[in-house]
C-alpha cells in the first residue's frame, strides 16, 4: 500500500526517510521535502516507525494518521 508522511519541517525528510528504510520500508522524498511517499504493507508499521523517529529526537512533534493511507507530523494539539 502507498502511503504519504505529511511533514511539518523540510528539514526533517532526509532523517525520517531513512527511520523508515532502516525499519523496512522503501520510500522517496518528495522535491519540495515536505512528504515522504512510501510503500508499506500496513499504515501501522509506518505509524510505529514515525514515532520511534519523534522519540529518538525528542521533538515536538506527534505522528498523525489522517485517514487509512496518510499521516502528517505536527507538534501536538493543546
Amino acid at each position: 500500500m502507498t502511503i504519504a508522511v505529511g511533514l511539518t519541517r523540510a528539514v526533517d525528510g532526509p532523517d525520517v526517510l531513512a527511520a523508515l528504510r532502516a525499519g523496512g520500508v522503501k520510500g522517496k522524498l518528495s522535491k519540495d521535502g515536505c512528504e515522504v511517499i512510501v510503500s508499506a504493507d500496513d499504515a501501522v508499521t509506518v505509524g510505529h516507525l514515525l514515532e520511534d523517529w519523534v522519540a529518538g529526537r525528542a521533538l515536538p512533534f506527534v505522528p498523525v494518521q489522517v485517514d487509512g493511507s496518510s499521516y502528517v507530523l505536527v507538534p501536538p494539539a493543546g
